[in-house]
């Protein structure tokens, strides 16, 4: 069976006239007025719509948003403090403490053991007679209190 319909080709020249001049200059109007504007997007929601897991209406937010009080929470991620009328832009993870590579920890650490050393051929680290428990010497026998000495407390 054959498709219905006519083939329609559009004029390959612009059209004009007064009409087509008129809503051109309608549509520069337009863009302009949208340009001035400065349309900006609209905000993002605040923490309280965007974690309800964690702000829960009745707990510890009233039905606005607003914190009854306490410790706010914290973000997972960064550890930021998360407040329920703010929106949070999480930067991401933020490592506690300074990170390393192996060859610097390394290199750290040979330079420490070579310190180390040179403060033992120095004598100034410690020696190995001062270690040496030998001239310590227990207290003689007859002053442990193995039986009653005449203490007032053992009558």
């Amino acid at each position: 069976m054959r498709a219905k319909g006519t083939i329609v080709t559009l004029p390959d020249k612009e059209p004009s006239g007064f009409l087509v001049d008129e809503a051109k200059r309608l549509q520069q109007q337009r863009q302009e007025r949208k340009i001035v504007s400065g349309a900006k997007p609209p905000s993002p929601p605040p923490n309280w719509k965007c974690y309800p897991m964690i702000f829960v209406v009745g707990k510890n937010i009233d039905e606005h948003g607003n914190w009854k009080g306490g410790r706010l929470p914290r973000c997972r991620k960064c550890q930021g403090n998360l407040p329920p009328r703010e929106h949070h832009v999480c930067p991401g993870f933020q490592p506690m403490f300074p990170t390393a590579d192996p060859e610097e920890r390394r290199a750290k650490w040979e330079a420490r053991r070579e310190m180390i050393r040179e403060a033992k051929r120095n004598g100034t680290f410690f020696s190995e007679d001062e270690d040496d428990l030998s001239g310590y010497e227990d207290e003689p026998e007859e002053d442990w209190c193995d039986e009653d000495d005449g203490d007032p407390m053992w009558e």
